[in-house]
């Protein structure tokens, strides 16, 4: 093994265990929109969320598999807090996707440099998920223009 290699493993180790609790946050965060939404009035939404709280799962599971491969241990993911209550889901959603999109993108490009393959295999998955995600729900957001159904507020008791 080359000088400063053990350290640079150890570094991608600690930057990917970020992600994959990234993408857990992603997953859980998925979980509590869902339950904030009426499902009766947004099927669609509820599908999306459902498709993207299982891409992140499956993202975190390839990111966990890398880190082992590399000799590290993936981190466990703690609880994440309750819904706030009368958010506006989509939105909110829709500004973590772009921004882990961005990260991913950054996180490709740093396997591309480093010439670590199969990371960059798994990073580019990540991308093409969430750039498919984010113009589903541009999609969906286009047929609703005055936010009748992805942007109303959630009623409560």
């Amino acid at each position: 093994m080359m000088p400063g290699c053990h350290s640079a493993i150890e570094g991608l180790v600690r930057r990917l265990n970020g992600d994959i609790l990234r993408e857990f946050r992603m997953a859980d965060a998925c979980v509590r929109h869902a339950g904030c939404l009426p499902k009766e009035y947004y099927p669609i939404v509820h599908r999306q969320i459902a498709v993207c709280g299982a891409a992140a799962l499956a993202n975190a599971t390839a990111l966990a598999s890398e880190v082992l491969a590399l000799g590290g241990i993936p981190v466990l993911p703690r609880c994440g807090k309750q819904p706030e209550s009368n958010s506006r889901v989509i939105q909110a959603w829709q500004a973590g996707a772009r921004a882990m999109l961005e990260h991913y993108r950054r996180r490709l490009r740093m396997a591309d440099r480093m010439g670590l393959l199969r990371l960059r295999e798994v990073f580019e998955q990540i991308v093409s998920t969430k750039e498919r995600h984010l113009a589903h729900s541009r999609f969906m957001e286009a047929g609703d223009p005055p936010g009748r159904y992805l942007h109303s507020q959630v009623r409560t008791g």
